[in-house]
Parts: structure tokens; sequence; C-alpha cells
């Protein structure tokens, strides 16, 4: 990046406090918000979190964390069974770590968001992929969460790689998960998980005659 740690961290929970003061005029409603983000997004969605309860709002009604990096050590199993041929890698990954900070600073929550305090933060949906290097520090997120008293829902991709859940119309298996994402995000924001039909715009299909 540009600027190196804390930039990132600090610009996410910004740019959400903006969102949040400025509903009206983005066509939002105004309330709690909610973050979302996917791999080195879904760390900073989960870093916002943190910050947004240490700092006094803004309020955030839920996170979805896809395939989140949430700790700087790359010791687990899923960082050894998925070191290469997956997309993701693990030299991949200890190259984006140098770029993003020094090692003194790996061990900041806004860094590592796994060796935060975790009481007090909004409900989660975290999707992880069973070839991932990310998969088990994302699975030991949600299980954290869930020790500390946050309601948590994991949904783990077995067969999938990082980019499965975010490549629309290329990785079609992926579609069950993201459903699965759509409403937990409607159910944060306190809407039916279900969106009613007759809300929903038919396409027009024209057809011509050769």
């Amino acid at each position: 990046p540009e600027h190196r740690f804390p930039a990132a961290a600090e610009d996410g929970y910004a740019a959400t406090r903006w969102i949040a003061a400025h509903a009206d005029e983005l066509g939002g409603r105004p309330g709690p918000v909610l973050v979302a983000g996917w791999s080195a997004g879904g760390n900073i969605a989960a870093v916002t979190c943190q910050l947004a309860r240490d700092r006094g709002g803004p309020e955030i009604s839920g996170q979805l964390l896809i395939c989140p990096v949430t700790d700087s050590t790359f010791d687990r199993q899923s960082y050894v069974d998925n070191a290469a041929g997956y997309f993701l890698t693990r030299g991949l990954m200890f190259w984006f770590w140098d770029l993003y900070c020094s090692p003194a600073d790996r061990t900041d929550p806004r860094v590592a968001p796994l060796r935060g305090k975790l009481e007090g933060l909004p409900p989660a949906f975290i999707a992880t992929a069973e070839f991932d290097p990310l998969r088990d520090e994302g699975n030991a997120y949600g299980d954290a969460l869930a020790k500390a008293g946050v309601k948590v829902e994991q949904l783990k991709g077995n067969g999938h790689f990082h980019s499965s859940f975010v490549m629309v119309d290329v990785i079609i298996t992926g579609v069950a998960g993201r459903v699965k994402m759509a409403k937990a995000l409607r159910r944060f924001a306190g809407l039916p998980e279900e969106v009613e039909q007759d809300n929903v715009a038919t396409p027009q299909v024209n057809a011509a005659a050769n």
C-alpha cells in the first residue's frame, strides 16, 4: 500500500463512521450499519467492529467476513496444507505482510483482530474455504467470537479456494454460499431473509424472429 499500517485500519473505521453519519444522503437508512469484507477487506471489517465498540460508535449491527485475515502467524495447518497450488499461497502471504506492516506491529489487534478483545462485538457471518491458507485463522476467529458470547454463523466451504465466493458467474458452486451471506446481511439489517416477489422486478425479454 502507499501508506503502511495503521492507515488501512484507520481508513476503514473512518469510512464506516462517515457513512453512518451520512446515510440519508447516500440513500440508506439512518441507524446501525453493516460491514463486510473479503480477505484483507475481511481483516479491515473485523478491525472496524472492534474500533467502533471501543471508540463509541458508530453502531454496527452485523459483520460479514469472507476468508478473512485474522492473525499474523503462518504455522496453522491450513498454511501447510495449502502452501501452494490454490491461487493464494503461503509465499504471497509472507510478501503481503511485509508490505503491510513491520514485524513489531503484528500483535496489534488492529493488525490481527484475533488477538483483540472480542466481547461485545456485533453478530458475525464468517465464510472460509477448504483450500485456503487463511482457512484455520478464519475458523479460529469464529470460534473465539462464539466463546466471547458473540452470535456467530460459520460457513466452511468444502472444496472451495480463497476466491471462490467472490468469483460470481465463474465458480457456480459458490452460489449457495452467497445466498446464505445475503440472508445473513438482511437478518443483520432487521429485514426478512427472503425478498418478497412483489418487490422483485421481472426482467423484460425481447424475442425477435428471423
